[in-house]
């Protein structure tokens, strides 16, 4: 089990690293286009040759290097009566649903244009005055729109404005029409672009950086291959440095946290060999008569424990690849990430030989050495060493940041300082060391009481008192593990739910749908989207003192039904608060929710919207607040339709936006595209932050295994004392219920400790850091301290579990004691 915890964090922290690289990779190539995860070439306003042998070199340039091309074409022609963009893309036929006809010599319509214009295949369609037959008719496009098309999203969706002036609507064409079209003139280029791209996504930093070498081949080629001087723009390389750095990032964060992990080991190692040299108290008694030395004694324990020391290093090795995937980022690693682990592990290995091997000989010196030595390191016994790490804490705490999170705008990886991981071990060890010496305190003090009223419990009290040393150790380790395991978990959590929250705050839901039409309507929705959508309505202010701020109209009946929204935003219920807003006032004022810092209120003055105001609520973040310092909430029936007219709408909905998207056009509303909440805030920094504390729960866990181990290695050395005591008790009357009964208040003790202390420490310093370890502190709301409930209940439920085994584990092995085992005790 040494061996296993020692070799499990060595390794661990190779696969953890490698896998915060993949999970980069992954990020960057999840949060664009499938085809920008490559070469963009883009010239605007013009357009590159498009001949049949310079599609087919740059074709030929992409697939050698196991990549794929897309060229857009995109023209701006004068249709019947107004502008219409005429795109031409490798593929565009096949991704586009066909209502009528299928000609592609011809150009295809949208329905939409089709309809305004009762046009069919076959018929004529103008375009730069000159007829052109249309081949068929397709349904226009909605947000959000097909993979294929994400690149050119904006030129087939194309945002809608009120009134008349809507943008150019797509109409596909093949290239050699487009080309003819071109050469018959009147068409303006809006510009082009060849995306090279690769359909096996990266999912390693390995991957991805072979990926960005071939990119890196492929630019100059294709530059050449396309006779014209394009800007391009490398994706691939973009997201191998973030990717790089990430990996870079996680390294040196988590590495000091797997150096003190790994010194707690080594000091089960000292651990196991006093138990070896107790074990074999007689044989090296024996040899050390007959005049062997201490470092072949010491050698013996290395060539004795060598096998089984190499087999846990084998299995914890084995044990932090299986687990990769549950504890680490992502589930892809590098290809080099098992064997450097398997290095790592060996070194580790290696390291707890030499351990061993000296702490043993120094042991056996000293224990059979007439010569009186002064005791060393006395000293270190009188150091309160808890109060350091609380004053080193303490220093941190006062000399470090406000935010110990810098992000670096070039790639969005955020530094965190090793002051702000130390902050969380130093306090967890301040908290664990005052229990622990005030637990030592006590066992000592313990010999003292009388109360053979209760034999069980004044039994427990002796046991533990009589190996305080253990128990003091075991109560620090199992408390750190726990404590370690609260703080990275909650910090984690935290970080993930912080980016929810303003992302939330920025869109107000998971995703707003823009509805194209005067707000002076009703803020009803179709019946099909009852329960799951609301409508809002927002215009903006600038008031005194440059405060940017926006009035938004909500409906308080279906609010709750669309909008995302936290009660630790606020004091005031959210319930509370839609009631109030939808109760009418006797005196005729208007109910509103001020959200902010400022008085808006009383900036705002009593005009053309909102006249007298009565304040039900002032919260400090509310949805779709967006970038604004403040906000006034008032129900959507406050205005009247002429003063909401000039009002934008949005559509918010916590569901599938396709189905919100098809019943709104169904009902003949225009829509905008999309807005998500995922990538409406940037989200690697948050990311990261959460993978490197999540890290403290792998440490957490290795320090768990070295509390188990210490626990039941005491349970083991105490076997034969255990069976005498039990013996004795036995002949006095006590039942076999009552020593099942002493053993569990003895484990209950120890582990209810060590879970309050460990999960008291984790709360307190989740309280303490979490405003820190904002990456954007700017952005509302302030990060609240993610709820420990969950970790509490199942260390509670480990540590139950925990306590029942080990106490019926000790009890059988005492009843079965041997009669030779107790005579030899």
């Amino acid at each position: 089990m040494t061996g296993l915890v020692l070799a499990f964090v060595a390794a661990a922290t190779v696969f953890y690293a490698s896998a915060s690289g993949s999970a980069a990779t992954q990020y960057a190539t999840d949060h664009r286009c499938e085809a920008q995860n490559g070469l963009q070439l883009t010239m605007s306003k013009q357009d590159m040759p498009a001949d049949d042998a310079t599609n087919a070199a740059v074709r030929e340039i992409a697939r050698s290097h196991g990549g794929d091309a897309l060229r857009s074409r995109v023209y701006l022609a004068r249709g019947p009566v107004d502008d219409v963009t005429l795109i031409a893309k490798d593929g565009a036929f096949d991704n586009v649903q066909v209502l009528k006809g299928g000609d592609r010599d011809g150009v295809w319509l949208p329905d939409n244009i089709a309809s305004q214009f009762n046009l069919n295949p076959g018929d004529a369609f103008t375009l730069a005055g000159k007829p052109v037959p249309v081949g068929a008719v397709y349904r226009k496009l909605n947000d959000p729109a097909p993979e294929y098309w994400c690149t050119d999203r904006g030129v087939m969706i194309p945002p809608l404005h009120g009134g008349s002036n809507d943008p150019p609507w797509p109409v596909v064409v093949s290239q050699p029409l487009l080309d003819r079209l071109v050469e018959g003139g009147g068409l303006r280029a809006v510009g082009t672009h060849v995306d090279v791209f690769t359909r096996n996504l990266p999912t390693t930093r390995t991957e991805m950086d072979a990926w960005a070498a071939a990119t890196a081949a492929m630019g100059p080629r294709l530059v050449d291959a396309l006779k014209a001087k394009p800007a391009v723009d490398d994706y691939a390389a973009l997201s191998a440095r973030v990717a790089a750095r990430t990996q870079e990032t996680v390294s040196t964060a988590v590495l000091p946290l797997t150096l003190i992990s790994v010194v707690a080991g080594l000091l089960g190692v000292v651990g196991l060999a006093a138990q070896w040299v107790q074990r074999r108290g007689a044989e090296v008694r024996l040899l050390w008569t007959r005049g062997v030395s201490p470092r072949a004694i010491g050698g013996k324990a290395v060539l004795e424990m060598g096998g089984p020391l190499l087999a846990g290093a084998v299995l914890g090795w084995a044990a932090a690849w299986a687990t990769s995937p549950v504890l680490a980022p992502a589930a892809q690693l590098d290809p080099w990430a098992p064997w450097r682990a398997a290095l790592l592990a060996a070194a580790t290995w290696l390291i707890a030989l030499a351990v061993l091997g000296a702490v043993t000989s120094l042991r056996v010196r000293r224990e059979f050495t007439a010569i009186e030595r002064k005791p060393r390191f006395q000293w270190a016994r009188k150091v309160p060493w808890e109060v350091l790490a609380g004053l080193g804490a303490v220093v941190i705490w006062v000399t470090g940041a406000d935010h110990a999170v810098r992000v670096d705008t070039s790639d969005l990886v955020p530094e965190v300082g090793l002051p702000a991981l130390a902050f969380p071990v130093l306090v967890m060890v301040f908290f664990v060391g005052i229990v622990a010496r005030l637990a030592g305190s006590l066992s000592r003090a313990s010999h003292r009481l009388r109360g053979w009223r209760n034999p069980t419990v004044l039994w427990a009290l002796r046991r533990t008192a009589a190996q305080r040393k253990v128990a003091v150790a075991l109560l620090a380790v199992a408390g750190l593990a726990i404590g370690v395991i609260a703080a990275g978990a909650g910090v984690s959590s935290t970080a993930r739910e912080s980016l929810e929250d303003k992302s939330w705050t920025r869109v107000g839901s998971d995703h707003a749908i823009p509805l194209v039409s005067s707000a002076a309507e009703t803020e009803a929705l179709p019946e099909q989207l009852r329960g799951q959508a609301t409508k809002i309505a927002f215009t903006q202010l600038y008031i005194e003192g440059n405060i940017g701020a926006r009035i938004m109209l909500i409906d308080p009946r279906t609010f709750t039904d669309g909008a995302r929204w936290r009660d630790r935003w606020a004091d005031a219920d959210i319930a509370d608060m839609m009631a109030a807003l939808r109760t009418p006032q006797a005196d005729g004022t208007i109910p509103v929710i001020v959200v902010g810092s400022h008085p808006l209120n009383e900036f705002i003055s009593q005009g053309d919207y909102l006249k007298k105001m009565k304040t039900v609520a002032t919260v400090p973040s509310f949805p779709a607040m967006g970038q604004y310092e403040g906000m006034l909430v008032t129900s959507w029936q406050s205005l009247n339709p002429g003063q909401r007219r000039g009002f934008v709408q949005q559509v918010l909905t916590t569901q599938d936006p396709r189905h919100s998207v098809d019943v709104l056009t169904a009902a003949g509303q225009r829509l905008g595209p999309i807005v998500d909440a995922e990538g409406a805030t940037e989200e690697l920094p948050f990311l990261v932050v959460a993978w490197i504390f999540a890290f403290f729960v792998v440490l957490g866990f290795a320090l768990a295994a070295v509390a188990v181990v210490t626990l039941l290695v005491s349970v083991e050395t105490r076997r034969r004392s255990t069976a005498v005591a039990h013996a004795l008790l036995a002949r006095m009357g006590l039942r076999a219920r009552a020593l099942l009964a002493t053993h569990l208040v003895e484990l209950a003790m120890l582990a209810g400790t060590a879970t309050a202390v460990g999960v008291g420490g984790g709360w307190f310093v989740l309280e303490l850091i979490t405003q820190r370890l904002d990456p954007f502190p700017a952005l509302a709301p302030v990060p609240q301290p993610a709820s420990l409930q969950g970790v509490g209940l199942l260390t509670l439920t480990v540590a139950v579990a925990g306590v029942v085994l080990v106490a019926g584990y000790a009890v059988r092995a005492a009843r079965r004691a041997e009669v030779r085992e107790l005579l030899r005790a």
